[in-house]
């Protein structure tokens, strides 16, 4: 029998205010739905939405999901903090680590998390377990800066670089089949440490005005290393390739964002909230 997650928290925070996000928060929601129960995380599972103006995608939610519905868009780094501290009153237990969506992302497994788990229960020098899509051995084809080469996989690519310490990136194997430990800084979605998290945001929020780069850095101040899942679980149905049709809080101007109703994602800061989200249920 195969090992499923037992300490983990899935989270995905949404905001569909056009009908390009809209249709990706659907087809990622769709997935989550059918990935989620095969998993046996269907009573571990929030959609955290920031007052989505296209709420199609709550629909298709499985059972057992608790529903987060705020009344204005806080942002997504406000969001995810809401989630950190409130999460044991919400879901009626504590978890270990969250696994962070974004409304992009498509998964093509989560009961690998459970080995995910195993690694950082190991581990207790790495702050995450990176699940995109990704080969060790083939990891040329997802070098950021090799896009000029045939095979390149634009929709996972990434920098093998420690965007803090400017290290090259390295992997060594581990015990477990699939992991490797590697010196890569952490990322947001990716299986995290709960409370190497609410103590990251902590700090970010007391600095104000904050970037991503930020989020890195003091992540990697906690922990040096990290685990890679060698194949990855998800990819992004949102990249290069589509981002002239598809709007992004990372990529896109801020005037657009702004005149949709979006905040930025990459440069953001964590504001009060002054009203508390509607918290449901979905049956």
């Amino acid at each position: 029998m195969t090992d499923l997650p037992q300490q983990t928290l899935v989270c995905l925070v949404t905001c569909s205010m056009d009908e390009s996000r809209r249709d990706l928060a659907v087809r990622v929601v769709q997935n989550l739905a059918d990935k989620i129960p095969d998993a046996g995380l269907s009573n571990d599972f929030i959609l955290f939405d920031n007052a989505s103006a296209f709420k199609d995608h709550i629909q298709y939610v499985p059972q057992g999901t608790k529903i987060i519905q705020s009344a204005e868009n806080i942002g997504y780094w406000t969001a995810i903090k809401w989630v950190l501290e409130n999460a044991p009153q919400v879901m009626g237990r504590s978890y270990k680590y969250i696994y962070m969506v974004e409304s992009d992302l498509y998964h093509t497994d989560l009961k690998a998390l459970a080995e995910c788990e195993k690694f950082l229960d190991a581990c207790p020098d790495a702050s995450c377990v990176r699940t995109q899509e990704f080969s060790v051995r083939w990891r040329w084809r997802f070098d950021k800066g090799l896009q000029f080469l045939p095979f390149h996989v634009t929709r996972s690519e990434i920098r093998l670089l420690n965007l803090v310490t400017n290290e090259k990136a390295w992997f060594k194997k581990t015990s477990l089949p699939h992991i490797y430990k590697s010196n890569l800084h952490a990322k947001l979605p990716a299986l995290n440490r709960v409370e190497a998290l609410k103590a990251v945001f902590t700090k970010l929020e007391q600095q104000g005005d904050f970037s991503e780069g930020d989020f890195f850095a003091e992540m990697v101040k906690i922990y040096p290393h990290i685990g890679v899942y060698d194949g990855g679980l998800f990819y992004s149905i949102y990249s290069r390739e589509n981002m002239k049709t598809v709007v992004s809080g990372s990529y896109s101007g801020d005037d657009q964002l702004k005149k949709i109703g979006y905040q930025t994602t990459r440069y953001s800061c964590i504001v009060p909230i002054t009203q508390d989200p509607e918290v449901k249920v979905a049956s």
